[in-house]
C-alpha cells in the first residue's frame, strides 16, 4: 500500500490521488493528515507537503492549487523538460519530481481552463487551438498517464510496492450514427425535396442513386453495418454505438426516429453491441430535448440508457455533464476535440467527472476519445496514407501509457464513396493495428 501525507485533505487531493495512485498505478492507497501515522507507516510513502518528516519517502512539493476552491483566471507555469514538459514546476532540492504532479494532473483532467472565458469556434465550442496542451505542444501526449507511470516506477524501485490491479492497453471502437442511411428511411416530404434539389442542381448521379436505393435496386451507401459487425467479430471487439434520436433540425439530420428503418437498425445493433444516446445539437439550447431523445431510444431498445456522446462533441462545463447526470447517464464518450487528434484531458484513461463549481467527484465516468474520422480528413486535411501513419503513432503512445484507445467513426465514413473513398481501408488498418497491440499485453 502507498500512504500519502498532506497537512490538509481536500476533495481535490482525494480525487486526484484516487485517479493517479489507485487507478492508473493500480496501488492500494490511503491519504492521511497525521504526521505520526505517516512516520510509523512501514510501506511506501509519499510526502505531499513542505514539512520535513523522518524516514524514507518520495516527496512531491505542493503548489497550493489543490487547497483552493472554485475557479480563478490563471495559467499554470510550464517548464520545458525532457522527455515531457512539467506543469507547476519547482526548483526545490528536496522535491523528488521537480514539479507538482498532483496539481498538474488535476488541472488537466478537471478541464479547469474550460470553465474560464474562451474564444468559441463556429459551433460555440472550446476547440483544440484554445487549449493549454495544444498551445504548449503536448496535446498528442497523454501527459498524466506517462508522468504517473514514471512515479509508479519510482515507487516500485524504492519500496518494492506491488500492484493491486494492472492496467493494460485496451481498444474500444465507437460509432456515431448521425445519419443512418443516405436515402432510406426519410419521410416522403424530405425525399421529395431532396429529389427536387437534385434536379435543380443537375445532380443526376445522386438522383439516379437515390431512385435505385428507394426501389431496392442498390444498397444504401451509408449501410456499412454488416462490414462493421464482420470486422468486430473477426477481431473480437466490443464496440459502442451512439444514436442520434432527435427531431430533424439544421444540425440534426438523421432519418426519422419513427421510421421502421431506424427502429430495426437500432434493434439489430443493440443485439451485438453496447449502445448510447447521441444528444442532439439542439439539446444544448432546448434542455427538454435531451430527456425526449433518451426516452425514444430507451423505448426502442427496451432498456435504460446510461451511455452518451455529444453530437459535434459539443461540451459546456459543467452544464453538459450535470444534465447527463440528471437523467441517469453515467458514462460519456465526448472528451476529445473535433479539430485535432490527441488527449483533451491529458489522459487516455477513463476518469470520474469532477465538478469544479460544486467541488466534488460525480458519478459520471468520462471515456476520452483519441481520434475521429472527420478530424483526420476535414480538419487536419490528411490523406489516407497520412491518416494511417497518424493513427498508428497515436495507438503506439496509448500502448506506452497502458491506456484505452477509443476511436470514433461514422457509418458514412466507411462507405468508400465520394469524399470518403479510401477511408474504409484506413479504418481496417486502425482496427488491425489496435487489435494487434491489445494482444501484445
Amino acid at each position: 500500500m502507498v500512504l500519502i501525507y498532506t497537512p490538509r485533505i481536500t476533495s481535490r487531493i482525494q480525487y486526484i490521488v484516487k485517479f493517479l495512485i489507485g487507478e492508473i498505478c493500480g496501488f492500494d492507497y490511503a491519504v492521511t493528515s497525521s504526521s505520526d501515522e505517516f512516520v510509523n507507516f512501514k510501506g511506501a510513502r509519499i510526502n505531499y507537503s513542505e514539512k520535513d518528516i523522518p524516514g524514507d519517502y518520495i516527496r512531491i512539493c505542493p503548489s497550493g492549487f489543490l487547497t483552493e476552491k472554485g475557479v480563478r483566471d490563471f495559467t499554470p507555469v510550464i517548464k520545458k523538460n525532457d522527455p515531457y514538459p512539467l506543469l507547476f514546476p519547482n526548483s526545490k532540492k528536496n522535491c523528488d519530481l521537480g514539479y507538482d504532479l498532483f496539481s498538474s494532473a488535476f488541472y488537466l483532467v478537471s478541464r479547469y481552463e474550460e470553465y474560464l472565458p474562451y474564444l468559441e469556434d463556429r459551433y460555440e465550442r472550446f476547440e483544440a487551438d484554445q487549449s493549454f496542451a495544444y498551445q504548449n505542444g503536448f496535446l498528442e501526449i497523454p501527459l498524466i498517464d506517462l508522468q504517473t507511470l514514471d512515479l509508479k516506477k519510482k515507487l516500485i524501485e524504492k519500496f518494492n510496492v506491488t500492484e493491486n490491479t494492472h492496467r493494460r492497453f485496451t481498444f474500444i471502437p465507437t460509432y456515431d450514427i448521425d445519419m443512418a442511411y443516405a436515402y432510406k428511411g426519410r419521410e416522403v416530404t424530405r425525399n421529395t425535396l431532396a429529389i427536387a434539389k437534385d434536379l435543380l442542381t443537375f445532380n443526376f448521379n445522386n438522383l439516379k442513386n437515390r431512385i435505385r436505393v428507394l426501389t431496392g435496386n442498390m444498397p444504401d451507401p451509408y449501410d456499412t453495418y454488416e462490414f462493421q459487425l464482420e470486422l468486430q467479430k473477426k477481431y473480437k471487439l466490443k464496440p459502442v454505438y451512439f444514436f442520434l434520436s432527435a427531431r430533424f433540425g439544421h444540425r440534426d439530420k438523421n432519418i426519422s426516429v419513427y421510421s421502421k428503418h431506424f427502429f430495426y437498425l437500432v434493434k439489430m445493433l443493440g443485439d451485438y453491441a453496447e449502445t448510447g444516446i447521441h444528444p442532439s445539437f439542439a439539446s444544448h439550447f432546448k434542455k427538454e430535448r435531451l430527456l425526449e431523445e433518451i426516452k425514444i431510444l430507451a423505448n426502442i431498445l427496451n432498456s435504460t440508457i446510461e451511455k452518451s456522446r455529444q453530437h459535434y462533441l459539443k461540451i459546456e462545463f459543467p452544464t453538459t455533464y450535470t444534465n447527463l447526470i440528471k437523467y441517469n447517464i453515467f458514462n460519456d464518450y465526448s472528451m476529445g476535440f473535433a479539430s485535432h487528434t490527441g488527449f483533451r484531458a491529458g489522459t487516455s484513461h477513463p476518469f470520474q467527472f469532477y465538478n469544479l463549481h460544486e467541488e466534488n467527484e460525480t458519478r459520471l465516468k468520462i471515456y476520452p476519445i483519441t481520434l475521429m474520422d472527420s478530424t483526420l480528413k476535414d480538419y487536419m486535411k490528411l490523406d489516407s496514407e497520412q491518416a494511417v501513419r497518424k493513427i498508428k503513432n497515436l495507438i503506439d503512445i496509448v500502448y506506452q501509457a497502458q491506456g484505452m484507445f477509443i476511436s470514433l467513426f461514422h457509418n458514412d465514413a466507411l462507405s468508400n464513396t465520394g469524399a470518403w473513398e479510401g477511408w474504409k481501408d484506413v479504418y481496417i488498418e486502425l482496427v488491425k493495428y489496435a487489435s494487434q497491440k491489445a494482444k501484445q499485453n
